[in-house]
């Protein structure tokens, strides 16, 4: 499935296509039909504020996932961050929904280790960003965590804080395919224009069709 993340981007223009809610955008949670999953904002999960406010977050929510940060790049995660994961992932299961840790570009999560062994005590999965990820080490990167991915984040390559469209799939037809290859079969197209979503998508879907695979 191809999915559309809706940040800052206007939600009616995608209304007819399955839609990821960036909660960090959206003033409010956003529920609907076509809504399949959510990302949080960026919080310090070590703050039981904020671990509370995720659980109300949660009972509200109306999609298959939510995914969160488990810091903002730091070198390690403390045993209270684990502890809470804990707590937020049996709530998500009651609920029915999976809880998804998303790797970063820098410090502790940028190591597809580090997020494996966080994913594996917690008991929940891996939102895998392509573009958080050097072009160099992404199949290797795929390898390691790729029984716990669940969706992946689809663009060309962040920089400088800006997310950037791919122009063609030059860079990206070996990473899908390993991304097949592991199951992962929702992709969310994570842009910020218009324009450029859409022409991904198209890029996209083409090659899923090209290999067979239905989207």
């Amino acid at each position: 499935m191809i999915g559309i993340c809706i940040r800052g981007v206007d939600v009616k223009k995608f209304k007819d296509r399955a839609l990821d809610i960036g909660l960090h955008y959206c003033k409010s949670v956003i529920n609907g039909k076509n809504v399949i999953g959510y990302h949080a904002p960026i919080l310090n999960l070590e703050d039981e504020k904020n671990i509370d406010y995720l659980k109300n977050l949660i009972k509200n929510l109306d999609g298959d996932y939510l995914t969160i940060h488990i810091n903002r790049g730091e070198d390690e995660v403390k045993e209270e961050v684990i502890e809470n994961l804990k707590i937020l992932n049996s709530l998500c299961k009651k609920l029915k929904i999976k809880l998804c840790i998303e790797n970063l570009r820098r410090g502790f999560s940028s190591n597809p280790k580090n997020i494996l062994k966080v994913a594996e005590e917690v008991g929940c999965y891996i939102t895998f960003d392509i573009g958080h990820v050097p072009y160099g080490k992404r199949l290797e990167f795929i390898d390691v965590i790729g029984d716990k991915i669940y969706n992946c984040h689809f663009y060309e390559i962040e920089k400088d804080g800006k997310h950037i469209a791919p122009k063609d799939l030059r860079n990206l037809r070996e990473v899908i395919d390993k991304l097949l290859d592991v199951k992962c079969n929702l992709y969310l197209i994570e842009l910020m224009k218009e324009e450029e979503i859409k022409r991904t998508e198209r890029l996209l879907r083409e090659y899923l069709l090209e290999v067979g695979k239905i989207c």
